[in-house]
């Protein structure tokens, strides 16, 4: 596990933080669905163990902390809305961010990766094409996943050099 160096300056840890993740950890759902459900929206993400992770590998165990408060808890015409927030600590630095769902866990989970992305991690994601792409009972088709990823990959591939990898050359 590499850990933040005794006075290693902020931006390096920021740097860290929002570096791509691999393309194995990146997932892919539909965000919207064509009308007649043949093809939806696909977006990128992680899950919260990814983004914990993350933390852990660049600021350690000890380099950060989360809380949180369930704000809202309702239900409505049979629907559960949660809505949590999330104060996240990092080397001393606090930043927020509200999260929902439809239990607890996925408010939570939300909640905390919304306001890791404040801190840079995973924020590329936001960035990222959005493609429509065929569905196959309601997921995404396997042919089109396959190119989502590929697509990821390539541009992991493409992206321009770190500065480590600059003075390296």
């Amino acid at each position: 596990m590499r850990k933040v160096e005794k006075g290693k300056d902020l931006e390096a840890v920021a740097r860290e933080l929002s570096r791509p993740f691999p393309p194995e950890k990146v997932g892919w759902k539909v965000q919207r669905w064509s009308q007649d459900r043949k093809e939806g929206l696909a977006v990128a993400y992680v899950d919260a163990r990814t983004v914990a992770a993350r933390l852990d590998e660049v600021v350690g165990l000890d380099g950060w902390h989360d809380t949180y408060a369930v704000l809202t808890d309702r239900e409505r015409d049979g629907v559960r809305k949660v809505e949590v927030l999330c104060r996240l600590t990092v080397l001393g630095i606090t930043k927020e961010d509200v999260g929902e769902g439809e239990d607890l866990k996925s408010a939570f989970s939300d909640a905390f990766k919304r306001v890791a992305v404040k801190f840079g991690v995973g924020r590329y994601l936001y960035e990222l094409p959005k493609k429509w792409v065929p569905l196959k009972g309601g997921s995404i088709a396997p042919g089109a996943l396959r190119e989502l990823r590929e697509m990821l990959a390539d541009l992991e591939n493409t992206s321009p050099a770190t500065d480590e990898e600059s003075e390296e050359e």
